[in-house]
């Protein structure tokens, strides 16, 4: 498996259990990836066969995930960096489950949510 194949394979797997739930996403999946205008989302999970897909020290399996877009509000946690804010946000991180992907995904693309309001996730990069 390629990391394309890994992306897609894991938006996949999330549309599906997205479905479960009684949400459609299919409609925001442009490929690998989940997007709504300005903003979108792509996930991954670590694999053995991919040393770029994660920490060596995650389980295999971790879900990852990278976001960008368009926010209105510069996040608590960057108020000094107000100077550098031109209204985009880029972060990434990892989920316990599919479930807490599912609920960055409403928040950020369905909701519209800011960056101080999106559900509980391990960030491990974010950036104006």
């Amino acid at each position: 498996m390629d990391p394309v194949d890994n992306e897609r394979t894991t938006a996949q797997e999330l549309v599906a259990y997205a479905q479960q739930q009684g949400l459609d996403l299919e409609p925001l999946r442009n490929d690998s990836m989940f997007q709504k205008g300005q903003r979108w989302i792509f996930l991954w999970r670590k694999r053995d066969a991919l040393p770029c897909s994660g920490s060596v020290d995650e389980p295999v399996g971790t879900l990852h995930y990278n976001m960008q877009g368009a926010t209105s509000a510069l996040p608590d946690n960057l108020r000094g960096a107000t100077r550098a804010f031109q209204g985009m946000w880029s972060e990434a991180g990892t989920f316990e489950n599919l479930e807490q992907a599912l609920q960055l995904v409403r928040a950020w693309l369905l909701d519209g949510k800011e960056v101080n309001d999106l559900p509980r996730r391990l960030v491990r990069r974010c950036g104006v």
